[in-house]
């Protein structure tokens, strides 16, 4: 099975985020995303603008689009939006946290409720190598 090319995305950058790339790298994935590279801090300000023609153009090459949203119920208009370019674009959605019930209908839709359980997942597809996972990121 070919790699995954994931862009990752979230209101800001947090350490769930990062979490997340981590656990991707380890098991081989790539990322496709970079706004969460530029810059040590995590302030929502220095990241509410990361959301531009660029970042959607980054989108556009990648496979997957990862989204932790947290359990704050809130979802920002521009994370909504990202959402539904992805899906759109016919790319693989896996939302981590609060869910979403209006992603429910979508099959190319994935829910975790934390990032410890898309880890984990993310870690029995490597040890398995299972075909049919949901996050398909290791040969």
């Amino acid at each position: 099975m070919s790699s995954n090319n994931f862009y990752l995305e979230a209101p800001g950058r947090t350490q769930d985020l990062l979490n997340v790339k981590w656990t991707l790298r380890a098991a081989g994935c790539a990322i496709g995303s970079t706004w969460h590279e530029e810059g040590a801090t995590s302030s929502a300000l220095a990241f509410q603008d990361h959301w531009n023609r660029s970042r959607m153009e980054e989108l556009q090459i990648c496979d997957s689009l990862v989204v932790v949203c947290g359990t704050s119920g809130e979802i920002p208009l521009q994370l909504a939006l990202t959402v539904g370019f992805a899906l759109a674009r016919g790319l693989q959605v896996i939302w981590i946290g609060s869910p979403a019930k209006i992603l429910s209908d979508f099959r190319t839709v994935q829910h975790y409720r934390t990032v410890d359980e898309f880890a984990t997942q993310v870690y029995n597809f490597g040890s398995a190598k299972m075909e049919d996972s949901a996050v398909p990121c290791v040969s």
